[in-house]
């Protein structure tokens, strides 16, 4: 069975995160804010959030791996 590590979740949320960035410099005319700005703006603000989370989380598991053992 697979194992989710956080560096597969990191690549995914930033192909997200880029996908919706490239789709939101495609449209145009952001004079008047339709839905799909909201849409894109919103996926692109979840996939960076997953992107940290999953950084913060597999920089403490490697700190937590990398400490001398107490005594």
């Amino acid at each position: 069975m697979r194992h989710r590590t956080p560096q597969r979740a990191m690549v995914f949320a930033l192909f997200i995160a880029s996908i919706s960035f490239f789709n939101f410099e495609k449209l145009t005319g952001c004079d008047c804010i339709r839905t799909l700005h909201i849409l894109t703006l919103l996926t692109c603000g979840i996939g960076i959030g997953v992107f940290l989370s999953n950084l913060f989380t597999w920089l403490r598991s490697r700190n937590k791996d990398n400490d001398p053992p107490k005594v």
